[in-house]
């Protein structure tokens, strides 16, 4: 199964931005990205330890909507720089199923081309990008057994 080009539309539009900018720009960009995910104000009630992305440096929530086939996620971070780098994961791989966002591997983040963050910063990305497989895969899996249970 490949990812239809439409569904990585937002990925392909962050991609094409950063190629275009030079590092400091980038991070400037970042933060601009962080700042406009906040005036879609992240549910108070969601930033608790169930929602909590454990072995990150900064806090960092992901919250996991399914959507029938398809996964939706938001997230929030204490960190502004964090924050956008969450909200350009959360933004470019929502919407997708299980299946492929099991297609989605570190070249995916490395196309972002954010080589100047620190490497933690890059590592943050990739446990994201796992969490968030994670957390549709377990997803799916409930669905599958209530669908059996009935």
């Amino acid at each position: 199964m490949t990812i239809a080009p439409e569904k990585l539309a937002q990925y392909d539009e962050y991609v094409e931005a950063l190629d275009l900018l030079d590092e400091e720009s980038r991070f400037e960009y970042i933060i601009d990205i962080g700042k406009r995910a906040d005036k879609t104000p992240f549910p108070a009630e969601c930033m608790d330890d169930a929602h909590l992305m454990h072995g990150c440096m900064s806090k960092v929530w992901i919250v996991h909507d399914p959507n029938g086939d398809s996964h939706i996620f938001r997230g929030q971070s204490d960190a502004i720089i964090v924050k956008g780098l969450v909200s350009m994961m959360t933004g470019s791989f929502s919407g997708l199923t299980s299946e492929e966002l099991a297609e989605v591997t570190l070249d995916h983040v490395r196309g972002l081309n954010l080589g100047a963050l620190t490497m933690q910063r890059q590592v943050g990305m990739m446990a994201m990008l796992k969490h968030m497989q994670k957390l549709s895969q377990r997803s799916d899996r409930t669905a599958e057994t209530l669908r059996a249970a009935d």
